[in-house]
Order: structure tokens, then C-alpha cells, then sequence
């Protein structure tokens, strides 16, 4: 049995719980002060199913406390695995800019200026002018 410090779903949780049961002592306050048996009756009923509400609520804070999954610390430095290094390229080392960008202008200039549509992707504004 570990403690696992409260998180944000455990502090609701409590606070849910205490609202229930103040939820509750109200409705027992209203039952003891009812004039008709039956609006007693109801009133007390309504308390009591509230009240187990608020039970279970703190039961399953303390489940989440001292009997859940034990959360890593946040501060801890945990080592991730061991990347590969990359196979070594052999064109890397005979990368050429200016050959890449000869390339490209050779490419974009057999295509011509006339074979986009003015409406397609690409370019800032308007595409009809």
C-alpha cells in the first residue's frame, strides 16, 4: 500500500463528497421540521441516498489515495531508450547547393509560366490576376 498524493480528480472528488453530505444534512433539517409525515419520509430517504452518495465518494478518494496505480513523480529524469544513429549517407558529403538549384530551375522552367492554372495552390493574393 502506497500514498499517492491527491491529484486534481481526487481533490473534486472530496469536495463533491463534503457538498453531498452538507446536501444531505440539509435535506434532514427540511424532514425534521416538515409538518406531514410523508414530506418526512421523503425528506429523510432523499437525505439517506444522498448521504451513501457522499460515502462513496470519499471511498473512492481513499481508492484512489492509497490503493491506485502509483504515479511517477513529475521531477524525475527518466532516460529514454537508445535512438540508432543514422545509417551514413554517402551523397550527404557530395551535397552540391548549386547543382540542386540548377536542378530545380531547369525543371521549372520546361514546365513554362502557362501550364498552372491560375487558380491552383501556391503564390500570396489573388489567383485570377
Amino acid at each position: 500500500m502506497t500514498f499517492n498524493p491527491p491529484g486534481f480528480r481526487t481533490v473534486m472528488l472530496l469536495a463533491l463528497g463534503f457538498g453531498l453530505k452538507t446536501l444531505s444534512h440539509i435535506l434532514e433539517r427540511a424532514g425534521d421540521l416538515a409538518p406531514d409525515p410523508g414530506a418526512r419520509l421523503f425528506n429523510h430517504l432523499s437525505a439517506l441516498v444522498v448521504l451513501i452518495a457522499a460515502g462513496a465518494c470519499f471511498v473512492w478518494t481513499l481508492k484512489l489515495m492509497f490503493f491506485g496505480k502509483p504515479r511517477a513523480p513529475k521531477d524525475a529524469q527518466t532516460v529514454p531508450e537508445a535512438v540508432p544513429e543514422p545509417a551514413a549517407n554517402p551523397d550527404a558529403a557530395s551535397f552540391d547547393p548549386d547543382a540542386a538549384l540548377a536542378r530545380y530551375l531547369a525543371n521549372r522552367t520546361a514546365a513554362g509560366p502557362g501550364d498552372r492554372p491560375a487558380s491552383g495552390p501556391g503564390g500570396f493574393g489573388r489567383k485570377g490576376l
